[in-house]
């Protein structure tokens, strides 16, 4: 899942324009050039599985080596702690802290193992608020992934062979979402299968994750086509919109006049994306779980930021930033007003990227306008959910070890993201 978020970052990337917070600590399953196969991270992918004597050999072993190892310590501490030998836990701790006294995991870790104790059947990730705000709200300096927890290469591992074990194409369409990697003959039959998908949402999702030059030219149109008299059936479905207003256009040429006045049409629609984060999740895990994927979480949560379609307003920023200096006055206005609402009603849904971009296009829209009040407000929303994102990429709330605190993330960034991560950010 951690693959996934840093993939959705790489997006929001351009919107974060202050910097994190500096501070003397690092974390300390982020060293720098870590090995990917030692014990701690053989220990690591063992609790995962919730393997807890595995990982308790692993972890023995590095110990013996480095008995001060304070990154095997940690790992310890967690295993404890997941598989609830509170008293264990206890003394992993109390040794971590001796051997790393300035780490911010071990007060953290201290905080977190005492509400277990006095909360046994409280939701994990409450858990791990409460105990965050109790050790101080901690923050990491250049918070890193660690390189055997949570890897890119691991999610590819449980979609390895998936491929081989369906031949719908709907089941290695969202394969291909969930990020399994695939050589050019599995993409181009992809490619050529989609005239085979009768849903027009996976559609758009599809035309999303082709980049447009890696297509077959004809798959390509054959693909807007369909999506283009879907649109013309429904009319006011808004996301599906925009990427068709935006996408074969170039980017870096102005406005038209017809354009603006279906971009106005489409701002002035009530809802941007008629599917909720959470649908998109349940079908994807659904789907992978046919194919064979025996455990779909972190898949699906890839395939569901995948389906979150941002092509459209990542072109439309673009497109705004060309025709600058082509507006007249009325055209600088109406395209002002525009972008308003169309970032009112993507920032109006649940993820943390839709909230940035959302409030990234009001802030445009306002500057437009020459509308100080307004500008004001949306500079004051975006900056919050840049505070929001900084806090997730420095906290690595995706990274601990406690996989009963993963699968309790993972439930509430797919319920309502936004409200999940922005406790994370608020005094």
């Amino acid at each position: 899942m951690s693959a996934a978020r840093a993939l959705l970052f790489l997006f929001v990337s351009a919107c974060i324009t202050t910097g994190g917070h500096s501070l003397e600590s690092k974390p300390l399953l982020a060293e720098e050039g870590a090995p990917l196969d030692t014990p701690v991270t053989r220990a690591v992918e063992a609790v995962g599985q919730r393997d807890f004597d595995v990982a308790q050999k692993h972890l023995a072993q590095a110990l013996a080596e480095a008995p001060d190892d304070p990154r095997a310590l940690f790992v310890q501490a967690c295993a404890f702690l997941e598989r609830g030998s509170l008293t264990e836990a206890a003394v992993a701790v109390k040794r971590l802290r001796e051997v790393a006294p300035t780490s911010l995991e071990g007060p953290l870790l201290e905080a977190l193992r005492e509400r277990r104790g006095t909360h046994p059947t409280e939701n994990w990730r409450d858990s791990f608020v409460a105990a965050w705000l109790r050790a101080g709200r901690p923050m990491f300096e250049d918070p890193g992934l660690f390189s055997g927890m949570a890897s890119w290469d691991q999610m590819e591992a449980t979609l390895a062979g998936a491929w081989a074990r369906t031949d719908r194409v709907e089941a290695r369409l969202m394969l291909a979402f969930a990020g399994a990697r695939l050589e050019d003959a599995s993409r181009r039959w992809l490619s050529a299968r989609l005239e085979d998908i009768q849903d027009p949402r996976l559609l758009l999702s599809a035309l999303d994750y082709f980049p447009s030059d890696s297509q077959p030219v004809d798959h390509r149109e054959a693909l807007r086509a369909r999506l283009r008299r879907f649109a013309a059936e429904d009319p006011t479905e808004m996301q599906r919109a925009l990427v068709l207003l935006m996408e074969p256009r170039q980017p870096d040429a102005p406005l038209t006049e017809e354009e603006l006045r279906e971009l106005e049409r489409i701002a002035a629609l009530p809802d941007y994306r008629p599917t909720s984060a959470a649908s998109f999740y349940a079908e994807a895990e659904r789907l992978l779980t046919s194919a064979g994927v025996k455990e779909p979480a972190g898949g699906a949560f890839s395939a569901m930021v995948q389906r979150l379609a941002l092509q459209g307003p990542a072109l439309l920023v673009r497109v705004v930033k060309a025709s600058d200096k082509t507006l007249s006055p009325d055209h600088r206005m109406r395209l002002g007003q525009a972008l308003w609402l169309l970032g009112e009603r993507i920032a109006a849904e649940s993820t943390l990227v839709e909230r940035m971009v959302g409030r990234n296009l009001r802030r445009q829209g306002a500057t437009l306008l020459g509308d100080s009040e307004k500008l004001a407000q949306a500079t004051t929303d975006l900056e919050e959910a840049q505070s929001v994102a900084r806090a997730v990429r420095q906290l690595e709330l995706d990274s601990w070890p406690l996989p009963s605190l993963q699968e309790a993330m993972l439930a509430a960034s797919v319920e309502d993201e936004w409200t999940h991560l922005r406790a994370f950010a608020s005094p």
